[in-house]
């Protein structure tokens, strides 16, 4: 394929150096990081379902042991990493990866184009794939300027299937770790890839804890227990109180009330909307959320979409009542939430006490687990946690789409996001109440911790302080 001389060409040079290089001070090569995070991830497969509130360690762990064609930098620019170099024609519909040489997959196996071609097929919708020589020639039917992107921020790391058909197999990949060991839902062990393209990693393994309580992991960073913490509001702020290392990303994971829309007794949207009118977002933004986050009415925080402040947030007691009044005598609701999340109960009995201002009654109950059932199995109404998929819009858009389908078309404008979102919002199924960021605590011994603003943990450049005699 030849292509104008108005191509973009990604620089040939390596994305990351090895570890030497890569951070501020001369690191230590070596150690074992622990992790210990609230999310419970049952399975590594890229293609596997949307792990939804989970959906940020799903990525970060997949990351461990897959690459993709490319990522981003610090300024959200694409930069190579399986693809060395890439070209486009003007209207940005057929593009020309190049591969990198010398890349192999953990099973020992060379790495090459046809790999990829596999690998992708099925995963990218709507584009079509074809070899060009040792390149890959990917066509989109509509201009697709945001390709890079999508490449580097979705679910398009490339992996090969095991040949074995043992059951609870994961997918080979070539990055800067291997699998050595995996609990669904429990804990994963991850070994140095002595063999990476981009230099081998620093620490010799990574060992994740999963399903913890944010309370639980606080107290065993404090006890030296574990290195890296995924930490709710409480928890981080009295962790900086006690003068701990806390980083947070921009807000990534919307917090939101779900009405089962196909529930007889949640069809009068007015009582929907009188439930959704009664919420105090700055004070659950203020006391729960300790004042990390935003309050939102969309779908989308500020930072990304850059209209959320055109959403009404306030409470309207007044239009509740109205609202109420007008249904009658309305029914009582069951409000469930996640049993294992402690901040979501902690909203769901907010929303309740809201709701009672208005004359309206929500019987608050934990979810049981899906497999043994439970009076509340099915409730009403659900408080839910979403990862927001970053750092751009569109792939924000297209994230929330395969959860809830609110869009129809293509994606090209936010003008036409925001209009699908509106209606969505004003339909009142769903009803968005606070974006809040990631919260990681970091132990003494974590250096060089480099993550992204919208929560990309890039766990291959971290390095381990040696501990003291």
């Amino acid at each position: 394929m030849k292509l104008p001389s108005s191509r973009l060409l990604a620089a040939a040079s390596l994305i990351l150096v090895a570890c030497t290089a890569r951070a501020a001070t001369r690191p230590r090569i070596g150690g074992s990081l622990r992790i210990a995070m609230q999310a419970r991830v049952s399975s590594l497969d890229p293609r596997s379902e949307d792990n939804g509130a989970d959906r940020g360690a799903w990525t970060n762990l997949q990351a461990l042991l897959f690459d993709r064609l490319a990522v981003l930098d610090a300024k959200d620019q694409p930069q190579p990493a399986l693809a060395v170099s890439w070209e486009h024609d003007p209207r940005f519909v057929k593009w020309l990866f190049k591969f990198r040489p010398g890349v192999k997959w953990h099973d020992g196996s060379a790495f090459n184009s046809s790999d990829v071609v596999t690998a992708l097929d099925g995963a990218v919708a709507n584009l079509r794939m074809r070899l060009d020589g040792d390149a890959l020639e990917i066509t989109s039917p509509d201009p697709a300027p945001d390709l890079l992107v999508r490449l580097a921020t979705e679910r398009e790391f490339v992996i090969r299937r095991p040949q074995s058909d043992a059951p609870g197999q994961s997918p080979i990949g070539t990055g800067p770790f291997r699998l050595v060991e995996f609990q669904p839902d429990r804990h994963a062990l991850f070994q140095a890839n002595e063999d990476y393209w981009a230099g081998r990693p620093c620490v010799d393994r990574i060992e994740i804890d999963m399903g913890r309580p944010s309370k639980d992991q606080l107290l065993d960073l404090e006890v030296d227990r574990v290195d890296i913490v995924q930490l709710d509001p409480s928890e981080a702020r009295r962790a900086q109180q006690d003068r701990r290392k806390i980083w947070t990303s921009s807000p990534v994971e919307l917090l939101t009330l779900a009405f089962r829309s196909e529930n007889p007794r949640t069809q009068d949207p007015r009582l929907r909307e009188a439930i959704a009118r009664s919420i105090d977002r700055a004070a659950i933004q203020k006391v729960l959320l300790q004042n990390y986050g935003e309050t939102v009415g969309g779908l989308f925080p500020q930072w990304l979409s850059g209209y959320s402040f055109l959403f009404p947030v306030a409470a309207d007691l007044e239009r509740a009542r109205q609202l109420k009044a007008q249904v009658g005598t309305p029914p009582t609701l069951r409000l469930g939430y996640d049993p294992s999340d402690f901040l979501a109960r902690q909203v769901a009995e907010r929303v309740a006490v809201n709701a009672r201002d208005a004359g309206l009654i929500l019987q608050v109950a934990p979810l049981p687990d899906p497999q043994t059932g439970g009076a509340n199995a099915s409730p009403e109404i659900e408080i839910l946690r979403r990862r927001i998929d970053g750092p751009s819009l569109r792939a924000a858009a297209r994230g929330f789409n395969r959860w809830l389908p609110f869009l129809e078309g293509p994606l090209d404008q936010p003008e036409a996001i925001f209009a699908a979102e509106k209606r969505l919002v004003e339909s009142f199924t769903v009803v968005p109440i606070a974006c809040v960021p990631e919260i990681i605590g970091l132990g003494p011994r974590v250096k060089n911790w480099n993550a992204t603003r919208w929560g990309d943990w890039r766990l291959d450049t971290v390095w381990l302080e040696a501990e003291k005699p």
